[in-house]
């Protein structure tokens, strides 16, 4: 299911979780740009058009899920999915606040990575 047509931003401080999530993703036929830190994405990304973000939860500098907040206090509506290796129940209502279109455990198998996408853009249209 090749799809150029979709653009994804990734940031992960894991360099083996971004290498191993763009090589999943360019299988698909997805366009993939991916960020070591929060920092990074807002200061060379963030003006740039994508169709769906993939942030990891836990992060040193900020939080996946801080990114979110303040990318949607910016009004940005971009569709979020959040990946984490360690839950926390306790930041469900946070998260569905920020508008999280997913949360996904890490390691994410390749159809439910793909699936989530296709899913928030899909929402995001709407």
């Amino acid at each position: 299911m090749a799809d150029s047509s979709i653009r994804v931003c990734i940031v992960d401080d894991d360099e083996a979780v971004r290498d191993s999530l763009r090589i999943l993703l360019d299988a698909y036929g997805i366009d993939v740009e991916a960020f070591p830190t929060p920092s990074q994405f807002l200061n060379e990304a963030l003006d740039k058009a994508a169709d769906c973000l993939i942030f990891d939860l836990h992060m040193p500098e900020m939080t996946g899920l801080e990114l979110a907040e303040h990318l949607r206090a910016r009004k940005l509506t971009t569709p979020v999915i959040i990946i984490t290796g360690r839950t926390d129940p306790v930041l469900a209502p946070r998260m569905e606040r920020a508008g999280i279109a997913a949360v996904l455990a890490k390691p994410v198998g390749d159809e439910e990575l793909v699936g989530a996408i296709h899913s928030a853009r899909t929402a995001g249209a709407r």
